[in-house]
């Protein structure tokens, strides 16, 4: 009876101190915001970085994208080009909180930054130029969220521009994205059109800049029965109109009251907050990063509006985990003196200096150095850090990004339990869902890379594995036949910094070739095969005569890829399910990644095949049977599969965006015709012709000279990978050409 009660009194006593500890990291963690800063290029995101750090005090002078100077673009390639290549990890306090920011490349050739960044963050800033309003990369940054489910507030810079506009930035946020923009601020300009100040239109105050640099925020109420009173109560009107029908407790106050103008400035910043988190709408803020106007209003706006780790929904599966340790590697980069540095996005526990990390994604352990919070490129060491953070960390030898982390191998199995339970899913749902694989699009350019000697070639191999590891989107292969390196990337550009890079920071003098499109192959019809492989193969043992058998029958069918389909899925009928059912998970494993790499040459023109999926209808493996044979079998079963089903030539087609004015407009119409082009839209931004067209990348090699040479300068252009499309019987010749060199017989 004595030791009941003493189990009982521990209990009690455990459990009252994980209340204890949950109700306090639970209030930590509400003074943390996990965000990203995404746009179109140039659009202001580093120069609003920059004003972010200045302000919060971590920098006393503030730098300038044109001087080479920012902290957040601190490579040498940045610098020099005046564009992000990079994602920059940032902590800086503001008004009691922590803002983990992460500035993020606008370049479509560095999308893939982008994507590993969305994989950890709570919510985003997304910046426009206000005089451009929503462009092809917003288009792109938007996508990625949504499918992140991120929750996002909008920020229209350049407002100083002649040529800015609010309700152009507001109209197309309607029109492209289909979402309730929640206007919270109105410019206010003198009579020259210069910009001096913000309307708030939830205080309504007049903000004003004032100082060298801005850092100083007066505050002017409105009088009333002026131009602005009129125009702040007409914005105001529409915001709480918005805002009743997305939220019940704004809605319960409108239908009684009889003025809504009344409604106080909490009630409106607790109703916009949630419908920011809910994303039933999006906070529009706006200013000037350049001029020192809006800046720190957006970083308020950060905090009251973007959730917290606590209030995000699609951290639930995470808190399976409880106290244990559960972080993801987002990004890599090396260092000479620290080797290489993994950030890694805490979702439960604490991580401490020298802690020991299950890496669950690869079966392996891993010991942790140093503990550092990041500041660009410079640390500060620390001896632990609590959940909700980002976190640089040294040690880490085999981590990948995008690879899941915790303390203990137990703690991963204890979490897919009770995730398994709780959701009524399989144990491979729960893995699913706890390790979402990253989207790495398919690259469109390749080139060849060659050491200045043999005795390069080891360094040049580790240079290249170092830059892989850090950018994913890089492929790296090797053809046996002539013997080259193949680097395969998003874009001309993309390629060119890695080749810097290598010369800069590896101190490898390499030759790269001229880059080339990177044509892929479709599947004509479905086709189904069987295939036999049986080998003999001898035993060098001390006794003669000795030999093993090794035999496979499978039998497969390759189909056009469906969305939500996986590419290897089993045959459920019921004469072939029982056979099936009892297939090993490590031999599916081998059969997949077999079926992958046959799939990397097609049988038109070498090139990769794309688009496909695969049927397993029925597997026999002899005893004793390698899983080397089992793979060449499957390998041999594809390549029979790929002759059967026949396959097409595909080529990348881009979505070009061109903004010139009237007098240039139809010289680029024209010209897209002579390039394969096929218009989609025309449109209209200020006093300029916006022209969007689907185009062939073969077509736009040296598009940017030849863009500038017949619009005298005055055009500017975007593109980002559409689609692949097959090549018509016309042009197949032409493409046959660039692939091999010499037109088709």
């Amino acid at each position: 009876m004595l030791f009941f009660h003493r189990r009982v009194h521990r209990n009690v006593y455990i459990k009252h101190i994980m209340r204890r500890y949950y109700c306090h990291n639970i209030d930590k963690m509400s003074k943390i915001r996990n965000i990203g800063i995404l746009a179109h290029i140039d659009a202001g995101k580093t120069t609003t970085t920059e004003r972010m750090l200045f302000y919060s005090g971590l920098i006393h002078s503030m730098g300038e994208v044109h001087d080479g100077n920012t902290v957040t673009d601190y490579m040498d390639q940045e610098r020099n080009r005046g564009i992000t290549i990079t994602s920059a990890a940032v902590t800086l306090p503001w008004k009691k909180h922590n803002i983990n920011l992460v500035d993020t490349p606008g370049h479509i050739d560095f999308t893939m930054q982008v994507e590993q960044t969305l994989n950890i963050l709570d919510g985003v800033v997304i910046v426009l130029d206000s005089s451009a309003g929503v462009e092809a990369q917003t288009l792109t940054v938007w996508r990625q969220t949504d499918r992140y489910m991120i929750p996002r507030i909008v920020y229209a810079n350049k407002m100083d521009r002649s040529d800015a506009s609010l309700p152009l930035c507001i109209n197309l946020l309607k029109s492209k994205f289909n979402i309730t923009p929640l206007q919270l601020q109105i410019p206010v300009r003198e009579s020259n059109g210069r910009l001096i100040g913000l309307i708030d239109v939830l205080k309504k105050d007049i903000l004003t800049w004032h100082g060298d640099n801005g850092q100083k925020v007066i505050c002017t109420p409105i009088e009333d029965n002026t131009k602005q009173w009129e125009a702040l109560c007409k914005v105001r009107e529409i915001l709480i109109g918005d805002l009743a029908d997305m939220d019940e407790t704004i809605a319960n106050i409108v239908l009684n009251s009889d003025n809504i103008n009344c409604i106080d400035y909490d009630t409106l910043l607790s109703a916009i907050r949630r419908a920011c988190i809910s994303q039933k709408g999006v906070p529009l803020l706006c200013g000037s990063s350049y001029k020192n106007i809006g800046v720190q209003t957006l970083m308020d706006g950060i905090i009251n509006y973007l959730p917290s780790p606590n209030d995000c929904i699609t951290l639930d599966p995470f808190k399976f985990f409880g106290t244990s340790m559960s972080a993801r590697a987002f990004k890599i980069v090396h260092e000479k003196q620290k080797g290489p540095i993994t950030f890694l996005r805490i979702y439960t526990g604490s991580l401490e200096k020298g802690q020991k990390l299950y890496n669950a994604s690869q079966s392996k352990t891993e010991n942790i150095n140093r503990v550092m919070i990041a500041y660009a490129d410079d640390y500060k060491e620390v001896n632990n850090i609590e959940s909700g953070n980002i976190v640089a960390v040294t040690g880490l030898k085999n981590t990948v990004c995008g690879d899941l982390l915790s303390s203990s191998n137990n703690a991963v199995k204890s979490a897919l339990t009770k995730l398994s339970k709780s959701k009524k899913m399989t144990q491979e749902e729960s893995i699913e869902m706890l390790g979402v694989e990253m989207n790495i699009p398919d690259p469109v350019f390749f080139c060849s890379i060659e050491p200045p000697s043999q005795a390069y070639q080891l360094a040049l191999d580790n240079a290249l594995n170092q830059l892989h590891r850090e950018d994913p989107s890089l492929r790296i292969q090797y053809d046996e036949e002539t013997g080259q390196t193949i680097l395969a990337g998003m874009g001309e550009l993309h390629l060119e910094i890695i080749g810097e890079r290598i010369k800069t920071e590896f101190k490898i003098d390499v030759d790269l070739s001229r880059p080339q499109i990177s044509y892929k192959e479709g599947l004509v019809s479905e086709a189904k095969e069987s295939h036999r492989l049986d080998l003999k193969i001898d035993t060098e043992l001390i006794w003669e005569g000795c030999s093993t058998t090794h035999s496979v029958y499978v039998v497969m069918s390759i189909l056009k890829h469906e969305t939500n389909k996986k590419m290897l899925s089993l045959d459920q009928s019921p004469d072939n399910a029982s056979n099936t059912a009892a297939i090993y998970l490590n031999r599916l494993n081998i059969i997949t990644s077999s079926a992958k790499a046959a799939l990397a040459h097609g049988p038109k023109l070498g090139c990769p095949v794309i688009n496909v999926r695969f049927v397993l209808h029925w597997l026999e493996v002899g005893k004793g049977t390698s899983d080397t044979v089992l793979s060449s079998a499957v390998n041999q079963c594809v390549q029979k599969l790929l002759k059967s089903a026949n396959t097409i030539l595909l080529e990348p087609i881009m979505n070009v965006e061109v903004v010139t004015d009237d007098d240039h407009s139809s010289a680029v119409l024209s010209d897209f015709g002579r390039r394969r082009g096929s218009i989609q839209d025309i449109s209209t931004r200020s006093n300029y012709r916006v022209i969007n067209a689907l185009v062939p990348l073969a077509d736009l090699l040296g598009y940017s000279k030849d863009l500038r040479t017949f619009t005298s300068g005055t055009a500017s252009f975007s593109m980002e990978f559409h689609s692949y499309q097959e090549v018509s019987t016309k042009d197949e010749g032409e493409a046959i050409k660039n692939i091999t060199g010499f037109y088709p017989s």
